[in-house]
């Protein structure tokens, strides 16, 4: 089973790591709120994926709310930020 890392702030950000224990290297983000679909599912909108140099996914950043965002396993398994 792969390894998530996920870590929550006080102001209710979320980082969903993918690439193990360690912070990964982002080369570039990809917001979601810019996407039609955000006006029909609110989750969209405080979306943020991360890729590595070579394309992959390996993040999630929530910026507000996370709990209305992610599943509540993962919050209740997150590490302080």
């Amino acid at each position: 089973m792969a390894e998530i890392l996920v870590t929550l702030n006080d102001d209710g950000e979320a980082y969903v790591g993918l690439a193990g224990t360690e912070p990964p290297a982002v080369r570039e983000s990809v917001a979601l709120d810019a996407l039609d679909e955000a006006q029909g599912l609110a989750a969209l909108d405080s979306l943020v994926l991360d890729f590595d140099f070579y394309g992959r996914l390996v993040g999630i950043r929530v910026t507000s709310s996370a709990s209305s965002v992610l599943a509540p396993a993962l919050i209740d398994a997150a590490q302080p930020a």
